[in-house]
């Protein structure tokens, strides 16, 4: 019995060691590098992936088991009741298991976003494969017309996409759009992404940031060009730097980028009317001198930082403008009234807070800071006085 004993011991030990009963082999898996949902006209959904042909990642030139020509990528679609349905379809013809747990990017066609994205984004959320930090972006027209863009910087155009809109763009994830659905006093948007044709035009498709999607609730109300809207982004947690031309007459010109960036409101209430103080900070940097000031004398750069107020000013303006005539709340104005009146919000505000926003005042404020004016002061081309 005492012989026995050890061998039991060592048995019980190796139950709970599975072994790799349920390993997945990468040879045996369709990696998911970006997807799209689209709205069809009979009101079915389609769902669109993209995933990389391994046999030609390799090579210049082939697409891999002859499904794309010269594309490293291939491009599948389907269209069912349901998303689920129609990944459903999609796999019963590929001889891998689709796996979404790398795939970066999600493109919401235009009519999808306008009859609602609540329902699509669920099956997203709902599975621990897909990652609560993949991008989401919209597109003008249906979401695989851009996974079958071919730009020529990247080998996939959900990798190009993913590069645009951390650079360019202001950068949402599905974590962010899930919070602003689900949060009172702040609303949905999506950057907007096209398919364009290269300049000059060529056979490739390149991807273009055109803008910002605003959405009331889950729907989409306006597309807005990026001009229009680049006041929103002094309102975000973290600022994505731009650059902009400040003209000082007809012919001079100076362009500045804003490095850094940051926007402080302050609500009031008075005779139940809500007012907000803005505040906006921003540091930029002169890159590039088409004028023949001297940068070096500090009044040329309080000249140009009361420019850019003026600009920084505008920016925020037409943003604001935007956000009452359409009725939704990007920057999440309902949140910080919220925040600071907690019992008008619930008693008064919260059930119909878009219904107010026209009603709002703003009184908005500016400080700029010229940082740094480059390696030159002066234009390197104009001589000082003229030629004579």
């Amino acid at each position: 019995m005492r012989r026995l004993t050890p061998i039991v011991v060592l048995l019980l030990c190796l139950l709970p060691v599975a072994g790799c009963w349920d390993r997945r082999e990468v040879n045996d898996m369709a990696l998911v590098i970006a997807m799209a949902m689209d709205k069809e006209p009979n009101g079915q959904y389609r769902l669109s992936v993209q995933v990389p042909l391994v046999s030609s990642l390799g090579s210049t030139s082939g697409g891999g088991g002859g499904t794309s020509g010269d594309k490293s990528y291939y491009v599948d679609s389907a269209v069912g009741k349901t998303i689920r349905e129609a990944n459903n379809i999609i796999q019963s013809r590929m001889s891998r298991q689709l796996y979404y747990s790398h795939h970066r990017m999600i493109v919401i066609g235009e009519q999808l976003a306008k009859e609602g994205m609540s329902d699509v984004l669920d099956i997203v959320a709902r599975f621990p494969e897909n990652r609560l930090t993949a991008y989401l972006v919209m597109t003008k027209g249906k979401g695989i017309e851009l996974l079958n863009a071919q730009p020529q910087f990247e080998r996939f155009s959900g990798e190009a996409m993913r590069e645009l809109v951390k650079m360019e763009a202001i950068a949402v994830s599905l974590k962010d759009v899930a919070q602003m659905l689900t949060t009172p006093g702040v609303d949905a948007f999506l950057p907007i992404i096209d398919a364009v044709d290269s300049h000059p035009k060529g056979k490739s498709k390149e991807v273009e940031f055109m803008g910002i999607g605003l959405f009331r609730g889950d729907k989409l109300v306006y597309m807005a060009k990026s001009q229009a809207i680049k006041g929103l982004r002094w309102f975000q947690r973290t600022f994505t730097p731009f650059s902009v031309v400040v003209s000082l007459n007809d012919k001079e010109r100076l362009t500045v980028y804003f490095s850094k960036g940051k926007a402080d409101l302050k609500p009031v209430i008075k005779k139940g009317r809500i007012h907000y103080d803005i505040t906006v900070f921003a540091t930029s940097v002169v890159v590039e001198n088409m004028t023949s000031l001297d940068l070096d004398q500090k009044k040329n750069i309080a000249l140009i930082e009361n420019k850019l107020k003026k600009e920084v000013e505008v920016s925020v303006k037409d943003t604001l403008n935007l956000m009452q005539k359409y009725r939704t709340d990007t920057i999440g104005l309902g949140i910080i009234l919220a925040r600071q009146f907690p019992k008008e919000w619930r008693d008064t505000y919260r059930k119909n807070w878009n219904d107010h926003l026209p009603d709002i005042t703003f009184q908005i404020h500016s400080k700029v800071v010229v940082q740094d004016v480059g390696q030159t002061t002066k234009n390197i081309t104009k001589e000082e006085g003229g030629r004579e």
